[in-house]
């Protein structure tokens, strides 16, 4: 049977009816006026917090040429943000954090630069950012913490691992809420690196030779204490081998893939061997959509966040083909062997992956990049991202009805959209401005 067979789902078009709605303007509160270039990256980590009193955010500010990470508390019975907190310095822009919560109320961030050991803290006050513990360090060279907390508040972080001229992988590490400590790093997914140069490629086969890979990745723990890791692919491959852009760097983003565990990361399951590894290949992952082979795919993909319910999980990712993208919700239940794709269409914007996907009730909200179709479709705008902005919607978890949008909230370009998860109230965060500037602004809303 090929991969297409393997792999076919139904496509729904969501949107033969779609309405909009404004947000309030009272509900749009700017963090700050000096932000990073990339105040609010990456997806790979939840920078919101959100209990029945309190909203906690996470967000990179510019100073003086350095990147600083800062906290804040909003107290929603005074409508005041009431407490901040800033860290030490990071590197550059990739030092975004990572912010989960325990079932007692205490803080936990991690935080780190690009190709940097990592930070960890735990606040000393429950339900408080003004005071923290003492600094830990997990060595190595990481980049983009995947944080996640189990109901019985042990930590699972997720990092990617840059080895040079070798296989870059995904490294977990976990902290047992007995013992308080982290492990050591455990390999779960290496890259294709090797398996290239092991096909006779080399090193000067490739136009970025050190192994670069980005493993587009989130992590969460379902109520049933099931590790889900969703992600995309992108690696540079020899040069020859034939790729959907062809660009002259030869990159490709060439599928989308998800792997899960069921006894807390010791061991993984990936595609259709079913069978539970300690560390997987890429060509064992589970895989939601294109192809083990890059001279197969039809398109590049871009990965979001997912959101579980019970046992199914929802997962949000586009499909770009040059100028235009379409967008899809992909679901699947247990043992997720298939994936129904679930395409979102907006009458006037490109919808396109990193997003960010909620749940509450039975309602799935989503967060995502948009482009205008006619900037888009005649080429209007050489910089396509000057004109992007944030697009919000739901929809019913059976992916029936209307889907509801928001229309936009501040002045565009705004991008790098981050989403509340919790039964409580729902909240966005965002940055403002153009990608290459020191002083964006950071927004918050409050969407439902």
């Amino acid at each position: 049977m090929n991969n297409t067979l393997k792999y076919l789902s139904f496509i729904f078009l969501l949107c033969t009816s779609c309405a909009t709605r404004v947000i309030e303007n009272s509900s749009n509160m700017k963090l700050t006026s000096q932000g990073s270039s990339r105040a609010t990256a990456y997806h790979d980590s939840d920078k919101m917090v959100n209990t029945k009193d309190y909203l906690f955010v996470t967000y990179l500010e510019h100073f003086n040429g350095s990147e600083k990470v800062v906290v804040k508390r909003f107290n929603k019975k005074t409508s005041i943000w009431d407490e901040e907190y800033t860290f030490k310095n990071v590197k550059d822009n990739h030092g975004g954090a990572a912010l989960v919560i325990d079932s007692k109320g205490f803080i936990h961030i991690i935080y780190g630069s690009h190709n940097s050991p990592l930070s960890y803290n735990k606040s000393n006050e429950s339900y408080s950012v003004a005071s923290w513990g003492e600094l830990e360090i997990l060595k190595g060279n990481y980049t983009y913490p995947s944080l996640a907390i189990d109901k019985n508040d042990n930590l699972y972080l997720v990092v990617r691992k840059d080895v040079r001229k070798s296989n870059w992988s995904l490294e977990l590490f976990k902290r047992n809420s007995t013992n308080d400590r982290w492990s050591s790093a455990k390999t779960i997914l290496v890259s294709n690196y090797m398996n290239w140069r092991n096909k006779s490629f080399k090193e000067e086969d490739f136009s970025v030779s050190n192994g670069y890979v980005r493993f587009g990745k989130y992590l969460s723990v379902s109520e049933f204490n099931t590790l889900h890791l969703t992600f995309h692919y992108f690696e540079y491959v020899p040069k020859g081998v034939k790729t959907f852009s062809n660009i002259k760097n030869n990159s490709s983003t060439y599928l989308v893939g998800h792997i899960f565990s069921e006894d807390g990361g010791n061991t993984w399951v990936g595609g259709n061997s079913r069978v539970a590894k300690e560390n997987l290949q890429i060509g064992e992952v589970n895989l939601i959509d294109g192809y083990f082979n890059p001279e197969l795919a039809k398109s590049n993909f871009s990965a979001g966040q997912h959101v579980t319910d019970g046992s199914k999980i929802h997962f949000l990712y586009s499909k770009h083909y040059g100028k235009y993208t379409k967008q899809f919700i992909a679901s699947s239940d247990y043992p997720y062997r298939t994936w129904n794709k679930h395409e979102i269409i907006h009458p006037q914007f490109y919808l396109r992956a990193p997003g960010n996907i909620s749940l509450k009730g039975d309602t799935l909200f989503f967060n995502l990049n948009a482009i205008p179709k006619a900037i888009a479709d005649n080429r209007l705008g050489r910089d396509l991202s000057l004109h992007s902005k944030i697009i919000t919607g739901k929809i019913n978890t059976d992916l029936t009805g209307n889907i509801d949008f928001y229309e936009n909230y501040v002045q565009y370009p705004n991008w790098l959209p981050q989403m509340s998860k919790s039964e409580e109230d729902l909240w966005i965060m965002f940055t403002q401005g153009k990608r290459n500037s020191n002083a964006t602004s950071v927004h918050t809303i409050k969407i439902h």
